[in-house]
């Protein structure tokens, strides 16, 4: 069977290559230097390589792991699905399970960002738009979630939700931008119960 190779242009083969040394410039940058710059420079340093690298080799994301992959916290998960299968009947369980699992499915690259709006969580769990913002209400109480408004232009009220997931979770991305969003964030509270109130 003829195997199908993704053909690269000579302009992309050279854009890859000027993409790579310039992640290899910056990873020379020494840690003692690093650890003098402001946190916001750090996070920005931090984003900037990783799409470097990412240009450098754009197929990689699919090869071994198709889509990328995201990175679990494996106490914190358990500790989430036990609370999640402790919830009364009324407040969905099931649904918030699969709400749950979606936002891990779904994160953007550095931000925690969950990448379904709120028809689309709708239409993935099967039940009417209404009940997601109880669904994901519920998961925001646990502090697994936060949800912020965002404006959009010529749309009245406060604005459409955007969801992120607590980096004490899971994180899809940078290290360095995730230990940032970390340290300005609790932990969910069902672990804080669960080791005494430490974080």
């Amino acid at each position: 069977m003829a195997q199908i190779v993704r053909l690269t242009t000579r302009q992309q083969r050279s854009e890859q290559e000027e993409a790579a040394q310039a992640a290899e410039q910056l990873s020379l940058l020494s840690e003692e230097l690093l650890k003098h710059l402001p946190g916001e420079a750090r996070i920005a340093l931090s984003k900037i390589t990783h799409a470097l690298q990412k240009a450098a080799r754009p197929d990689t994301t699919e090869g071994l792991w198709p889509g990328g992959f995201t990175m679990l916290s494996r106490m914190q998960t358990a500790a989430i699905w036990d609370a999640i299968r402790a919830l009364p009947s009324d407040d969905r369980p099931h649904q918030v399970r699969h709400a749950f699992d979606l936002v891990l499915l779904n994160l953007r690259q550095d931000t925690g960002e969950v990448l379904l709006n709120r028809d689309q969580l709708a239409e993935e769990i099967g039940c009417a738009p209404k009940h997601v913002s109880t669904i994901m209400g519920t998961l925001e109480k646990m502090g697994v979630i936060r949800r912020e408004r965002r404006k959009i232009e010529g749309m009245q009220g406060r604005g459409v939700a955007v969801y992120f997931i607590n980096p004490h979770v899971a994180w899809n991305g940078s290290l360095d931008v995730r230990k940032a969003q970390a340290a300005e964030t609790r932990p969910p509270m069902q672990l804080e119960l669960l080791h005494g109130g430490a974080s």
